[in-house]
């Protein structure tokens, strides 16, 4: 039982602020493993913690709906407290509130603006590649939001029928064991690409299976559209 209320009190708010770090795309180069997992739920219990005990402090202080209850200042007193059930549920419904703050303020602003900028001032300094954005180069390319038009293929196969050509529908996340994409409207930019000569702005090349994306000029697309679309009416 004291397993059980360790971890519901000095785990599990850390491991809430985790997995919404990673839901809103703050994810490591690798995933975690337990140990790994455990000791950074561990590292996030603090302040989520810390701050709902605050909270939970000035509750009592203020509403007489913890009249019966009492302030928690130390460790003692938290082990007392975590046999209450009305602190439970106010301690894990704060902690799921507080996490979510602390993910979304971290993820929006601290992430890129502060945290990523120290760490590339230093490797600048060290005479080092920044870092970029994302953590891989499959999150920096696909997962943008941006409307994208591509093909793919084989490196070692060089047939049409190994070729295909769409704009992007879904796309696996970052830590999916497989790179699968969902294509939308195949015939119809496949033959806008090869009647307009569109040009390929980037190439992603996946080095251990041998597929390529070529990614085409997105402003190009939009160009060749809009001209079908004139065409179409003129010819109306």
């Amino acid at each position: 039982m004291d397993s059980f209320l360790g971890t519901l009190i000095f785990i599990l708010p850390g491991l809430m602020l985790y997995f919404w770090l990673q839901y809103f795309g703050v994810n490591p180069v690798v995933k975690h493993n337990p140990a790994e997992f455990t000791a950074v739920s561990a590292l996030l219990w603090f302040p989520v913690s810390l701050t709902a005990l605050i909270t939970f402090n000035v509750c009592v202080k203020f509403s007489f709906l913890f009249s019966d209850l009492k302030p928690i200042w130390n460790i003692t007193d938290l082990k007392k407290a975590s046999g209450d059930f009305l602190f439970l549920a106010f301690f894990l419904g704060s902690s799921l509130i507080i996490s979510f703050l602390f993910g979304v303020i971290w993820a929006k602003w601290f992430h890129h603006s502060v945290f990523m900028r120290l760490i590339n001032s230093v490797r600048k300094w060290r005479g080092i590649a920044p870092l970029s954005k994302s953590p891989s180069v499959w999150d920096e390319v696909f997962l943008n939001n941006d409307a994208q038009v591509i093909e793919i293929g084989k490196i070692d196969k060089d047939e049409p029928n190994f070729r295909f050509i769409g704009e992007i529908k879904k796309v696996s996340r970052t830590f999916e064991p497989e790179r699968n994409i969902l294509l939308n409207d195949i015939e119809y930019f496949t033959g806008l690409v090869q009647k307009n000569n569109i040009p390929v702005l980037n190439i992603f090349v996946d080095t251990k299976t041998g597929m390529y994306v070529k990614i085409f000029d997105p402003q190009k697309i939009e160009e060749a559209q809009l001209n079908e679309r004139e065409d179409e009416v003129i010819s109306s």
